[in-house]
């Protein structure tokens, strides 16, 4: 029988623990449930990863990339008239994202103990929040913004906020909330950009 390459092997234990942690509370989960999950020794397991915490934290990276990928997805340029566009078609990416998402939803929505993988989500909010403002910079002329903090990155986790709170009281995000948290995020953002926001020339506009 071919002996199993480590890419392989790799991919069967990020299998298991995104099955588990999508069907399971996320801090109930062990090294050995992941094992059996993925029919191979715990310590195979533990040979790549010390502990969940670690295994958990080295799929963040893909669903960062997934984010971004988000933010350029949910922009559709003939329909942006008002900054407010923007913001609207960026929630609404992300809802959707987490709606097909059950792993995501549970990690960075959900209650859990991993602080490390906290950190990550709050660093990658900064990096998610300079393509914000490049995809407004791309349409708007902007004024000029505060420079000790990132309107875009509270805007983002505002908006996470109120996700997060419905989901682990609802189990999921619902339609009317999703709105409130694009009314919060726009008054928010409205603080700093006003109502009628310059358009830049369409000459101007790159794709």
């Amino acid at each position: 029988m071919k002996k199993e390459s480590t890419d392989q092997r790799l991919k069967r234990i990020h299998k298991a623990i995104t099955h588990l942690v999508a069907h399971r509370d996320v801090n109930s989960i062990s090294i050995y449930d992941v094992a059996k999950e993925a029919a191979i020794a715990a310590s195979t397991v533990y040979h790549h990863y010390p502990n969940i915490e670690a295994l958990i934290y080295e799929l963040m990276e893909d669903i960062f990339v997934d984010f971004t990928n988000v933010l350029q997805d949910s922009i559709i340029a003939e329909r942006i008239h008002h900054w407010s566009d923007i913001n609207r078609m960026i929630e609404q990416g992300f809802v959707t994202y987490y709606s097909n998402n059950p792993l995501v939803q549970r990690i960075l929505l959900g209650q859990h103990i991993y602080a490390s993988i906290r950190h990550a989500d709050a660093q990658n909010d900064l990096l998610l929040a300079e393509h914000v403002e490049a995809i407004y910079r791309q349409y708007f002329v902007l004024p000029e913004l505060p420079t000790n903090v990132n309107i875009f990155a509270i805007a983002l986790q505002v908006a996470d906020k109120v996700y997060s709170m419905n989901y682990r009281e609802n189990g999921s995000i619902p339609p009317e909330m999703a709105r409130e948290a694009i009314t919060l995020t726009e008054a928010y953002l409205g603080t700093y950009l006003p109502k009628n926001l310059p358009r830049k020339p369409i000459e101007v506009i790159t794709h």
